[in-house]
């Protein structure tokens, strides 16, 4: 065949392949971030699939259902040729991750493989603009025939999740067509965006507690995993108009140096594009720090990946603005100005703003990212293979060797949850098939065993081991810097197992591969969290269970008989995570609860309906008055000067002085109120209790932010029946509480050495105060919560103190 003839059917093969795919605006009706409109999930997911029908460039491909059961999607996204063999190239890449190539395989595989590079878009759904951009990026990788496209579908697959939150992104496109054009346009939605977290839903990465979160770990950890994943979110500091990295200190330790220079490395390709695309309000080291574990972009940092994190501005939905120099503020929260260049920020000195912008931006971000990975690839496959192989090593010549969970648990059943997370994170997992001796001790038959010497060894020990947050401070006296999430989450102590650190070699031949580790069967036994399921198992069938006077629990003989929980808890009209989590401890351990809202504290009919109130985390002031009237002017999202949205009418308010009284009245009448967090301050304030708040971290210097401290359990109370007398909580805010007079104190801070791990000041103060409280009040009683025992669903270590909490309410005793 002629050059000339060959030239001639590749120029008719793409004006065929380009006449046959449809743009994004056709398929919509308007263009992606089109002022006012909003696509949903069905606008989304079916232009991919008029993608896949029209090219070979793309696969789409379902993984997995939402919490709701709406289907989720990847989309493989690469030339024709690297989709015919990506099962070649897919298994290719799972030898370099998981460090199994020899070196002179590896070598090959660098030269001749692909680098995949994840993008995702969705999480936040409130953060409207990012799946918009979905469609778009999609339509440019298939039909785009410049070269630098053409040079990445050559050398890259692009693993592109659309919309990760299905349920979320329908409920913000619908909510917003609702409001579109009213005087509540900009009105936030009353409810949690995903089932049970809501924004929580990407602080999920390394507990697995979300269906979502499952599916998507899945991809990401076990069969795709990406040398480079790109995480889109929308919040930078006003008024820059995209957050790129470098992220801002502390780095945690634990992260492969390389991996955080190769972030620099993308960071510093994306800021360079947009500074040749002459994009301005670029904004990097402020905000978004490298420390903490647990979020979308930054746990694939522990796992060799390079985690990318952008924040790009946003406006209400899709509704624009525009910003005249005057409203931009001069300095940053960290001094640096706005309208001048720096090292690193290069300024955005106001214009038109809305959705279309945002997703222009990101889709620099996104060519940037394709570019560098498609310029360099063997550097990228390399570097998967070499971090590997290195962690592996060095979990074979230094300490830790290993961690032994051995089956003598005070929880056995949390234990294997905690294993099975563990794995679900890809962490490998053994079992002694015989005892095993290190040095002086013997762990026995049956101890699970966790080699340090494993691809991801970093993800490994940053859970196993406690954090030592740095004092990071502006200049030698100035305050600590606070981290963006939270300082402590040593995934043991949170969940109350006992694992052992091993810092001596041993030998390992009777240990054997456990691909996943088996649920523990329910026990009734108070220490075990199972037998809150079992409890519920035996009260379905009608069989009674109670617990003795020192709180063992047992079919017969009891001191207290359990019955079916007869439990509501308040829901407002805002999006309380809180509750959110709450909902999904109950619906874990199969305890049935009534969500009640303002309209029905109004009436008096619910209180005979209920034994127990449960109040989530909230401060008195929004439980009482929730959202007002006052409406709000337009303006930015992440500008703090801007108004508060207007809400609906039926959204307007709390529980209200009547609500109030509702409430006083219930437990005084024999009800049992739960408070959590913030919320314990209602019935300091508003009830004649013999409990006091003694602490705010602005009177007393206190500070807690989110940190894993030490704790005592008064374990005769019912309420601590099943804790171990030393426990360690969650704390992140909330009331430290001095009880009088008939008021208990059931868990206090410990009275020496408070910090188990993260950062905590100021702990003087609060040494052996008390932090879960109970006060009898007339015929009822008052549990006041100063931490949440059920934070994210990550502290199995304390959900016994509010399980206990709920099932007393409804206990008789005999």
């Amino acid at each position: 065949m002629s050059p000339r003839i060959a030239l001639s059917l590749f120029l008719s093969a793409i004006f065929a392949l380009s006449a046959t795919v449809p743009a994004p605006k056709d398929h919509l009706g308007y263009e992606p971030g089109a002022d006012y409109k909003l696509a949903d999930y069905n606008d989304i997911i079916t232009y991919f699939q008029k993608l896949e029908q029209a090219s070979p460039r793309i696969r789409l491909q379902q993984y997995g259902r939402t919490s709701s059961g709406k289907p989720m999607y990847v989309a493989l996204i690469s030339s024709e040729e690297n989709l015919r063999n990506l099962a070649k190239y897919k298994e290719m890449n799972r030898r370099m991750a998981l460090g199994l190539a020899a070196k002179d395989e590896a070598e090959s595989i660098a030269k001749q493989g692909k680098v995949f590079v994840w993008i995702d878009a969705g999480m936040h759904s409130s953060e409207a603009a990012c799946p918009q951009g979905s469609p778009e990026l999609a339509y440019r990788m298939v039909t785009g025939e410049n070269e630098e496209l053409r040079r990445i579908r050559d050398k890259v697959i692009l693993v592109h999740v659309p919309v990760t939150n299905p349920d979320g992104q329908d409920m913000i496109a619908h909510w917003f067509r609702k409001n579109v054009g009213t005087p509540y346009q900009e009105a936030s939605l009353p409810e949690l965006y995903q089932k049970y977290a809501g924004h929580d839903n990407n602080r999920d990465w390394y507990m697995f507690n979300l269906e979502e979160t499952r599916h998507t770990g899945k991809l990401l950890f076990q069969e795709w995993f990406p040398q480079i994943m790109y995480n889109q979110h929308q919040a930078p500091a006003f008024p820059a108009r995209i957050f790129v990295p470098p992220y801002a200190e502390p780095l945690n330790p634990t992260i492969p140096r390389e991996v955080m220079e190769g972030i620099n490395l993308i960071g510093s390709a994306m800021r360079e594009r947009f500074a040749g695309e002459g994009k301005g309000g670029v904004l990097s080291y402020l905000g978004f720090d490298g420390w903490w574990n647990g979020g979308l972009r930054s746990t694939p940092a522990f796992h060799n990946m390079h985690g990318i994190l952008t924040e790009t501005a946003m406006q209400p939905y899709a509704i624009p603005k525009d910003y005249k120099l005057s409203d931009l503020p001069d300095r940053f929260s960290n001094g640096v100005p706005t309208k001048q260049p720096t090292i690193f920020y290069s300024p955005w000195l106001g214009g038109h703003w809305g959705a279309r912008d945002a997703v222009e931006y990101m889709l620099t971000a996104d060519m940037a990212i394709l570019n560098l990975a498609a310029v360099m690839p063997s550097h990228w496959i390399q570097k998967a293979w070499t971090l590997a192989v290195k962690n592996i090593e060095l979990g074979k010549t230094a300490a830790p060797f290993a961690y032994v969970v051995p089956p003598d648990q005070w929880d056995r059943w949390t234990a294997n949850e905690m294993l099975r997370r563990l794995q679900l994170g890809a962490v490998q997992v053994e079992q002694a098939k015989a005892d095993i001796r290190v040095g002086e001790k013997t762990y026995p038959a049956g101890s699970y065993v966790i080699r340090a010497a494993q691809p991801f060894r970093s993800y490994l020990v940053d859970l196993m081991e406690p954090q030592n947050y740095p004092e990071l401070r502006t200049g030698t006296t100035g305050p600590t810097k606070r981290p963006y999430d939270v300082a402590g989450w040593t995934l043991p102590m949170q969940m109350g197992v006992r694992v052992e650190r091993i810092n001596d070699r041993f030998d390992t031949s009777s240990l054997a591969s456990v691909p996943e580790v088996p649920r523990a069967p329910y026990a009734l036994d108070s220490r075990d969290n199972s037998s809150f399921l079992k409890i519920a198992e035996l009260l379905a069938a009608g069989r009674p269970v109670g617990w003795t006077a020192d709180g063992r629990l047992v079919e017969s003989g009891f001191s207290w008989q359990l019955g079916k929980p007869r439990l509501a808890v308040y829901k407002p009209y805002t999006a309380n995570m809180d509750l959110g989590w709450t909902e999904w401890l109950l619906d874990e351990f199969k305890i049935p609860y009534t969500v009640l809202t303002n309209a029905d504290f109004q009436q008096p009919g619910w209180k005979s309906r209920f034994d127990t109130l449960l109040l989530a985390h909230q401060t008195p002031d929004s439980i009482l008055h929730g959202l007002r009237e006052d409406g709000a002017e337009d303006g930015d999202m992440n500008n703090p000067n801007r108004g508060r949205p207007r809400p609906r009418p039926e959204h307007v308010g709390g529980i209200g002085a009547q609500g109030l009284a509702q409430v006083e009245q219930f437990v005084r009448e024999g009800g049992t109120l739960l408070t959590l967090g913030s919320a314990s301050d209602l019935p300091m304030q508003f009830l004649p209790i013999p409990v006091k708040g003694i602490t705010r971290s602005s009177e007393t210097g206190f500070y807690s932010p989110g940190s894993l401290l030490r704790a005592t359990v008064d374990t005769s109370n019912p309420i601590g029946f099943g804790m171990p007398k030393d426990a360690i909580v969650f704390a992140s805010g909330g009331p430290v509480m001095e009880t009088h007079g008939a008021a208990k104190s059931i868990v206090n801070f410990a009275r020496k050495e408070l910090l188990a791990s993260g950062w905590v000041s100021g702990e003087r103060t609060v040494l052996g105060k008390s932090i879960l409280a109970e006060s009898v009040y007339g015929k009822g009683r008052v549990v006041l919560y100063g931490f949440r025992p059920q934070h994210r669903g990550q502290s199995f270590g304390t959900f016994k103190l509010l399980l206990n909490a709920i099932y007393l309410g409804s206990a008789r005793r005999q």
